[in-house]
């Protein structure tokens, strides 16, 4: 009885660990300025290296003349676009990876509760306080809160890496080509003719490209994301004691069907894809109009804008797919069997007759507790790592 302590503390420390480490890493590379993630600092330098002794010396600092400068400049434009793309885009998957295991270790006790209350059977809804008290009664206490931890944050390193690294691109990539297409960049650069030629407006198409990359980004994750979410909901409601036994029984179980239940990749999708889109559309709407006109005279405040723009977006796309979490978690704690065979709309048909309407909204108060904070924490650590890696 008194391994799930030490697993809990196990898995705490863990997520910890990893995320310094990640951070440390992120922070030397920065400041190692190699151009692949500071291009700008490379651009009027380059490497000469010496060799001494059978080995090579360090690399000697050489300015370039400022004659050459115009050279450099024409070669740099010719590089393709997806070149920047690519590389602004594994510089966010390594800031959004960091930022995703801070907050989740940070909040990870609200996501808990939110899967405990979500997880009951029936007409009967577990209350904040109910469900607390179901949770920290199990041998293990208070720990107990932390069920998950360690899975959930470095489960959620890659995906929530995934998710931003292809949202970055895709937002690159596919806002240029509609802007050349429909928008402004559209046909002659005569400032008539081009008017003329315009199809969308440069504000519609920006709205198109955060929707269209956002969905993209997280149907590509949302494959990545199933199993750790499995995995971390059944430690959560208390089926297993320790990451270890969850893993193992679940594939002595199931194989490899356990960690992808019936309708569970589907639903995933169903929810995160609307999630993504309200939030990034939000979070992107705000950034742009309120927190850097805010913070121009005094960045100094970024941080505390950051949170609130983040929080703020969060909570929107929290509520607003409050419904789909619930058949999600339903769908994933159950295997799919006991709850519509795996089908989405068979499972919605019997939370509702189950509850009526408001069973969609279960777990929304701990899930809006929960998705709050954890949109400012993340957002204030990825703005944070994106300036850090100098991500433009």
């Amino acid at each position: 009885m008194t391994t799930k302590p030490k697993q809990a503390v196990s898995s705490r420390r863990v997520a910890l660990l990893s995320a310094l480490y990640l951070f440390f890493l992120s922070f030397q590379i920065s400041h190692a300025k190699l151009s692949i993630f500071s291009p700008r600092a490379s651009s009027n330098i380059h490497l000469q290296t010496v060799p001494r002794g059978g080995g090579w010396a360090k690399a000697k600092v050489a300015t370039v003349p400022a004659s050459s400068k115009s050279t450099t400049t024409v070669a740099q434009q010719q590089q393709p676009a997806t070149s920047s793309a690519i590389t602004e885009g594994l510089k966010n998957t390594l800031a959004s990876g960091l930022a995703a295991a801070c907050s989740k270790t940070i909040l990870a006790p609200f996501d808990t509760l939110k899967t405990v209350q979500q997880h009951v059977a029936g007409g009967k809804s577990l209350g904040l306080m109910e469900a607390t008290r179901k949770v920290v009664s199990r041998p293990g206490g208070v720990l107990n809160l932390y069920a998950g931890l360690g899975v959930a944050a470095l489960g959620s390193m890659p995906s929530v890496g995934l998710y931003f690294g292809v949202y970055s691109y895709c937002k690159q990539t596919i806002g240029e080509t509609l802007q050349t297409t429909f928008g402004s960049k559209r046909g002659s650069i005569d400032a008539t003719e081009q008017q003329q030629k315009v199809v969308c407006s440069d504000r519609t198409l920006k709205t198109l490209t955060i929707m269209t990359s956002a969905a993209i980004g997280n149907t590509v994750a949302s494959f990545s994301r199933v199993p750790y979410e499995v995995v971390k909901q059944s430690l959560q409601t208390g089926q297993y004691s320790s990451t270890l036994q969850a893993i193992s029984t679940m594939w002595k179980d199931g194989g490899m069907r356990s960690f992808f239940p019936l309708g569970g990749v589907s639903i995933q999708m169903v929810r995160d894809i609307p999630y993504a889109i309200f939030t990034l559309l939000s979070y992107e709407y705000i950034k742009e109009n309120w927190v850097l006109k805010r913070t121009q005279e005094d960045p100094s405040k970024r941080w505390f804008f950051d949170m609130v723009a983040g929080a703020t977006a969060g909570g929107i796309g929290s509520y607003l797919t409050n419904p789909m979490d619930v058949i999600k978690t339903r769908l994933q704690t159950t295997g799919g069997a006991s709850c519509g065979d795996g089908s989405i709309v068979k499972c919605a048909a019997i939370v509702l007759e189950e509850g009526g309407p408001s069973a969609f909204l279960r777990g929304s108060v701990p899930r809006l507790m929960h998705k709050i904070p954890a949109n400012g924490c993340f957002f204030v650590f990825y703005e944070f790592f994106r300036r850090v890696l100098r991500v433009e």
